[in-house]
């Protein structure tokens, strides 16, 4: 898996991209879960983006939505916790190896894209989208519906890609034109095979912004993979094949400082409705 360039276009522009998002998904969705498993950035980002979003303090039988939930990897994880999960995805691929999985406990899956999933207003406790806002046809209306969905003090915990480290990923491999392109339009294209589909790419102060025009306070943002993206994704791997722990603690420790929230693959921001 890959991320490219899309020249042209801004993340207020973007294509309507459900039908690319959602056929792409569908062709990774097999070995989907796997690929988080292999000691790669993704195994990086994935395992910060758990340890933030289990820190988030919640009620005795929260209600959560898991915004493009896929293979469902991570609803296991709040079930346990004897919450309550509504998961939504479009993926055909994504939503056949979640309904082969069997949950122990109380979970609903909504078939649907995300500007279109019926939530009643004030009921959940945690709206969680990970990686997925990013594909919405306008990321900043779905962040201000997210905020809806939340009872008094409910969170949303979300990341996104992030737009610095990738232009300078551009420029580390060559790519100088590609990256200034990019660097103006902030639309990335997620690549796998044949098939692909745009997204939009975020700052810090942009993805701040957003949450606090949608209401929500206490927002913090962290950085996901920062040393990833410093070493590069090669580089990243060979540092989890020889010392998993050493690598995670590197990361942890640069995650942890806001101000390197630009630097990282991936960018997460918490942020909370006021009580």
């Amino acid at each position: 898996m890959s991320i490219d360039l899309i020249v042209g276009g801004t993340p207020s522009t973007l294509p309507e991209t459900t039908s690319s998002t959602s056929s792409l998904y569908s062709s990774i969705a097999v070995d989907y879960d796997e690929s988080y498993e292999r000691p790669t950035h993704r195994r990086v980002y994935d395992l910060l983006a758990w340890e933030y979003a289990q820190s988030i303090a919640l009620p005795a039988n929260a209600c959560i939505v898991d915004v493009g939930c896929g293979t469902g990897r991570w609803i296991p994880r709040w079930l346990e916790r004897g919450h309550r999960v509504i998961g939504i995805e479009v993926a055909p691929g994504m939503i056949a190896e979640l309904k082969a999985k069997s949950f122990d406990g109380d979970f609903a899956l909504i078939e649907s894209r995300m500007e279109e999933a019926v939530i009643a207003p004030g009921s959940v406790d945690l709206v969680l989208a990970l990686g997925s806002v990013q594909y919405a046809a306008d990321p900043e209306a779905m962040i201000r519906r997210f905020a809806t969905w939340l009872r008094p003090g409910g969170a949303v915990c979300l990341y996104v890609d992030g737009l610095k480290s990738l232009v300078l990923e551009l420029i580390r491999d060559g790519r100088q034109e590609e990256a200034l392109d990019r660097l103006e339009n902030r639309a990335g294209l997620f690549r796998d095979g044949d098939h692909e589909a745009p997204l939009a790419l975020y700052d810090r102060h942009t993805l701040e912004a957003h949450f606090a025009e949608a209401g929500l306070v206490d927002v913090h943002c962290h950085g996901l993979a920062v040393a990833a993206s410093a070493l590069g994704r090669t580089g990243s791997t060979e540092a989890m094949e020889q010392d998993e722990e050493a690598a995670m603690d590197i990361e942890r420790a640069l995650s942890a400082d806001p101000a390197m929230a630009d630097a990282g693959l991936h960018i997460l921001a918490i942020g909370f409705r006021p009580l």
